[in-house]
């Protein structure tokens, strides 16, 4: 039996504990792809299936996917596209982790090919929404906010540009609203917000493109100000690259999931992701992750 005097002590210590565990967060782990082009051809099928097995031995909560998806629909017949989204699926279907997508240029369909009409069911963004869904949209994942945005608008001449739409912007403003400013928040895009891609090879002067990097990037950022903005994470270029800006939010740009397009190495890369490990105060580690450094024997190169 329990002596009345010992109860508060119980109550107290109990009390503690529990204080203690409010107080830490649960610590994750999530790999971020991008550049996938995934089609059956070169070494892709058998590079694919180690990826899987690599990430899946990983054991992330979820994969972000951060555009292209596809091997190439902005040239390809609807035939093509539609395969090639596919087979990407099916593929995925074997890792035990979900995937959330973000909408990269070559995931637009037949933007490039004139003989096919802007007023085709598929064309444009229609195409990844039928396969992969909405182009923007945010999820909270133990105290984290991640958000995914559409960065590029197709132009009159069927060609794109990097910038986030007005609508999504204010679409975003007003997701912002409803996060805690010390809430952790992710941002995923295809085309960098920021990059040193054009510098790094150009020179210090050299200007990116506003297919390089997105035009309105000011803009997107203004509105995190006052938000705990952790981590930009972003593709398309194949050149890996990490920026730390302000003592805050840490950029990172992908290297190439599929390398060259599947045929070897791209930016001095082999076929590499990212994993991302969320710790228990917040802070985050990342390492690249070389999954297949040398194609199979006879791989077609």
């Amino acid at each position: 039996m329990i002596k009345k005097y010992y109860l508060p002590c119980i109550f107290l210590i109990l009390f503690s504990l529990h204080i203690g565990s409010l107080g830490a967060q649960e610590s994750f782990r999530f790999v971020f792809m991008s550049d996938v082009h995934y089609h059956d051809k070169n070494d892709a099928p058998r590079a694919m299936d180690a990826a899987i097995d690599t990430i899946n031995k990983l054991n992330p909560d979820f994969i972000l996917v951060g555009g292209d998806i596809v091997y190439d629909a902005l040239r390809r017949t609807q035939g093509d596209a539609e395969e090639q989204a596919s087979l990407f699926l099916e593929k995925a279907a074997k890792l035990k982790a979900p995937l959330y997508y973000a909408i990269g240029n070559h995931d637009h369909f037949a933007v490039y090919d004139r003989k096919t009409g802007m007023d085709h069911p598929l064309f444009g963004k229609q195409f990844y929404e039928k396969y992969f869904g909405p182009r923007y949209y945010s999820f909270d994942h133990k105290g984290w906010h991640f958000i995914a945005l559409d960065d590029m608008v197709l132009t009159e001449e069927r060609s794109y540009e990097g910038r986030v739409d007005s609508l999504q912007l204010e679409w975003l403003r007003k997701d912002l609203e409803q996060v805690a400013d010390t809430t952790p928040v992710t941002v995923m895009v295809h085309v960098p917000l920021i990059t040193t891609l054009s510098q790094w090879y150009g020179g210090g002067t050299k200007a990116n493109s506003n297919k390089l990097a997105i035009e309105n990037s000011g803009e997107v950022v203004e509105l995190f100000k006052d938000k705990n903005l952790r981590l930009i994470l972003q593709g398309h270029i194949h050149y890996y690259e990490v920026l730390h800006i302000l003592n805050k939010t840490t950029v990172i740009s992908a290297p190439s999931f599929s390398g060259k397009w599947w045929m070897g190495e791209m930016n001095e890369m082999e076929k590499s992701f990212v994993v991302i490990d969320v710790n228990e105060d917040n802070s985050v580690d990342y390492r690249h992750v070389e999954y297949d450094p040398a194609p199979a024997e006879g791989a077609k190169l």
